[in-house]
């Protein structure tokens, strides 16, 4: 079962046929790369308590913006625990069908955070909130690859992501892990170069106060990465609970949620 820590959210795209859909999700636990639309998963298990309008409340419970969510402070995350038990439990008895967890190939990740309430370095710079980046972006230069820790609504942070600097705007990972950041390592590739550099390393760093979905990004750990990058290359930013793949090319080209 999913332990308070585990959680991961974030925001994809998912594919109905259309447009697609711009929704909160949460990685299914053992489901080979399957995301759980949280709302949707919501909305059905309100059906089922018979609530007369249960479209209202799975939206007031469980928006479909994880900016929203993080406004409801820890019992907001709480609640999507427990949702996200809920569709663990499905998942386990018959399997969840695909409109409720899409499977790898049919819905984008976006960054965890498309439109974060603020950005800012620990510098005290504040970056474009509008012009962030995510998974499989094109940059025109190698990064800075650092940790971001995202605000709650108490004293402690909602959680942390992977994070990068890069000349044409911030870049946040997919996934917004919720709890106290992990011990552990965080490694970057950049073609035949390989570092790392362990996450403990901010470990008795005090972050500023932040509001909910306020980015605070951490300062980049001490990595020897090429002062030049091949052309048309790739960098990878990972940890034990991501891999981050950004491109790097002479045109930007990046998907950023309109």
């Amino acid at each position: 079962m999913t332990q308070p820590h585990d959680i991961k959210l974030g925001t994809a795209i998912i594919d109905d046929g259309g447009s697609g859909r711009r929704v909160m999700v949460a990685q299914l636990p053992g489901g080979g790369g399957r995301v759980v639309d949280l709302n949707r998963i919501e909305l059905l298990r309100q059906t089922k308590l018979g609530e007369g309008r249960p479209d209202v409340l799975a939206d007031a419970l469980m928006p479909h913006s994880l900016r929203q969510l993080l406004c409801s402070g820890p019992r907001g995350i709480q609640r999507a625990r427990h949702t996200l038990s809920y569709a663990e439990k499905w998942h386990q008895k018959s399997g969840l069908p695909e409109g409720l967890a899409p499977r790898p190939g049919s819905y984008r990740l976006l960054p965890c955070l498309p439109r974060p309430l603020s950005i800012r370095t620990s510098q005290g710079h504040f970056l474009d909130r509008l012009n962030v980046h995510g998974p499989g972006s094109t940059l025109p230069a190698v990064s800075d690859p650092t940790m971001a820790i995202v605000g709650s609504t108490d004293d402690k942070y909602a959680g942390y992501c992977i994070a990068a600097t890069s000349p044409i705007g911030p870049v946040l990972g997919a996934w917004l892990c919720i709890g106290q950041l992990q011990s552990g390592d965080i490694t970057v590739k950049i073609g035949a170069n390989e570092n790392s550099a362990s996450i403990d390393a901010w470990a008795d760093l005090i972050p500023p106060k932040l509001n909910p979905s306020e980015v605070f990004l951490l300062p980049p750990p001490m990595l020897r990465l090429p002062p030049i990058a091949p052309p048309e290359g790739q960098i990878v930013i990972e940890t034990s609970f991501e891999r981050l793949e950004i491109c790097y090319g002479a045109e930007p080209i990046h998907p950023v949620v309109q």
